[in-house]
């Protein structure tokens, strides 16, 4: 669909015309001069009740449909439905997004019983099944539990508002038309517009610091973004001056330690802090090329690897980092390793589950059920103890650090031979 022009009709018409015009701006590969960008941006704003848990690095292979056909086959009476959009990778995974604003929602119920989506049996998609109702606030929200929710005020503060924010100079400005106008619309038919005196004070408010507030902004967004390229040092310094078992090393690309184990080998670990959202600790052996199964300190040329690893979040969960102080740090089979091998490991995994269960008891560790992040857990980021936000930050890296590594050589000997025996079983 060609998009040149947009603008609401009447509110009746508005979901076709959201869909429609979502669908071309969610797109990679239409000709809006965005790519993924704003694909991205969307997949980050989801809630986290949508436990969307998968690689966004490379989104160019995404697919963007509206008025999907969907259909439970194990219920010869019952009809076929149509999605408002669905975003997939095939045999990897899938997002079915409804759409509501005035009409009922009726629909998603049926899409959670639905056995194919688009012709495709839903099993067929490995990695993760996905399932997002976006609605008005002051509508009830979805009837079917797996549906995660989202208002359509917090897809325009959160996602559209700070995209055109942060990125609206760099596109096309038809694109960039359509973004402004999309957020107009979506502002009006919603009754976004209508001010309580609370908020006028607030936007008068705003207004008179606007700059003040903007310097402070950016000041923490440039030191939010050095930060993700230096907790590795920072956190390796931290381990070495506080556990004994602990020295520091000279890595190849990243900072690293040496763990230390009485009983058994030393171990080698590695700091990824190379920027962006996903941020790695991984123990060396655990990633090794594809095909020549070598042990690598660093993604291997043409990311041909396979790899699992610990890891924490900077963008996905700034949030939660800086307004309910707390650190989100798991364990992963990663989402780029080839489909066959994160089974085999997802298998391999599981099949020791009630040892990983019993190993983390002792820890903040939690398993997940899910193939993709197999281990979560969370730590307070301690800010009322440090003067600094981001050394309050590093000592939430260190305790998870100590929690599920330095005192726990067990479990991490288990995730090494799991994985040793996945990539003996891939090869």
């Amino acid at each position: 669909m060609d998009v040149i022009e947009y603008g609401l009709g009447e509110q009746r018409r508005a979901e076709v015309y959201i869909n429609r015009l979502l669908r071309y701006l969610l797109d990679p590969t239409e000709p809006h001069g965005m790519d993924a960008d704003f694909l991205n941006a969307f997949l980050q704003g989801l809630p986290d009740t949508a436990e969307f848990d998968e690689d966004t690095l490379d989104l160019s292979d995404v697919r963007v449909k509206e008025q999907v056909p969907t259909e439970d086959k194990s219920d010869p009476d019952a009809s076929i439905g149509y999605a408002d959009l669905v975003l997939d990778i095939p045999n990897e995974w899938f997002l079915l997004v409804e759409l509501k604003f005035s009409a009922a929602e009726t629909g998603t119920e049926f899409y959670s019983r639905a056995t194919h989506v688009d012709g495709v049996a839903v099993d067929d998609y490995e990695s993760g099944q996905y399932y997002l109702f976006v609605h008005q606030q002051d509508r009830p929200q979805a009837s079917s539990d797996r549906f995660a929710n989202q208002s359509w005020q917090t897809f325009v503060s959160d996602v559209l508002e700070d995209f055109l924010a942060e990125n609206a100079l760099r596109y096309p400005q038809r694109t960039t038309t359509q973004l402004h106008d999309l957020k107009d619309d979506l502002q009006s038919i919603t009754n976004m517009t209508t001010h309580s005196a609370a908020d006028q004070e607030k936007i008068a408010l705003y207004l008179e610091h606007v700059d003040a507030i903007e310097d402070v902004q950016a000041a923490f967004d440039d030191a939010w973004e050095s930060y993700a390229t230096t907790w590795g040092r920072d956190v390796a310094q931290l381990l070495v001056d506080t556990e004994d078992g602990v020295q520091r090393l000279e890595g190849e690309n990243y900072p690293e330690v040496r763990v230390s184990r009485p009983d058994g080998d030393d171990e080698r670990w590695i700091f990824r802090a190379n920027g962006g959202d996903w941020q790695h600790l991984f123990k060396y052996g655990w990633y090794k090329h594809e095909t020549s199964f070598e042990d690598l300190a660093d993604r291997a040329d043409g990311s041909n690897d396979l790899r699992i690893g610990f890891y924490h979040r900077m963008e996905r969960n700034r949030d939660l980092a800086t307004r309910d102080y707390k650190l989100k740090f798991s364990f992963r089979n990663m989402g780029s390793n080839p489909t066959a091998f994160r089974d085999i490991y997802a298998d391999q995994f599981y099949n020791h589950r009630g040892e990983f269960e019993e190993l983390l008891a002792d820890t903040e560790g939690l398993l997940t059920g899910n193939k993709l992040t197999l281990i979560e857990a969370t730590y307070d980021i301690p800010v009322d103890s440090h003067e600094d936000y981001f050394d309050a930050y590093t000592a939430a890296l260190r305790e998870a650090f100590v929690d599920l590594v330095c005192t726990a050589p067990e479990l991490i000997e288990l995730m090494g031979e799991t994985f040793e025996d996945a990539v003996a079983e891939y090869r």
